[in-house]
């Protein structure tokens, strides 16, 4: 399940390994485009490699909480004047549970009259891994 995020929610990215060794390259701010337990889409101007080869580290505050994730870009499409890119998380169970109950918190605030949308949230976040559904959140 990914949540598409239309409220203008920041992220800083930085890479952190080329080719297996560990490295700290200066953090940039990107904006989130979507964000779901398995990966998320930024918009930046930068333009990073889509290969394994690099890992990033992406720093995400979303209400009350905040993520360090790790992953790789899968994929790069120019949009205007920016980037958008795809990023996939390197598993973690309980970063993906953390991730997914603060997805569910995001969607009450931004919809606290839908309860028929949290409903089905909380449904299809309890479904096997790999579920392919996104939801638009909205102000």
């Amino acid at each position: 399940m990914r949540i598409r995020i239309h409220s203008g929610v920041e992220a800083t990215i930085s890479i952190i390994d080329v080719l297996g060794k560990r490295t700290e390259s200066g953090a940039t701010r990107v904006m989130l485009h979507d964000l779901g337990p398995y990966g998320m889409q930024f918009l930046t101007h930068l333009r990073f490699p889509v290969n394994n080869d690099y890992v990033l580290r992406a720093v995400i505050a979303l209400g009350d909480w905040q993520f360090s994730v790790i992953g790789n870009v899968k994929w790069r499409r120019r949009e205007e004047n920016q980037y958008k890119y795809g990023c996939e998380f390197i598993p973690d169970r309980t970063l993906r549970l953390a991730i997914v109950r603060a997805l569910g918190e995001k969607l009450r605030e931004m919809s606290p009259r839908e309860q028929r949308i949290h409903d089905l949230y909380r449904r299809m976040s309890e479904q096997m891994e790999g579920v392919g559904y996104h939801l638009d959140m909205r102000r």
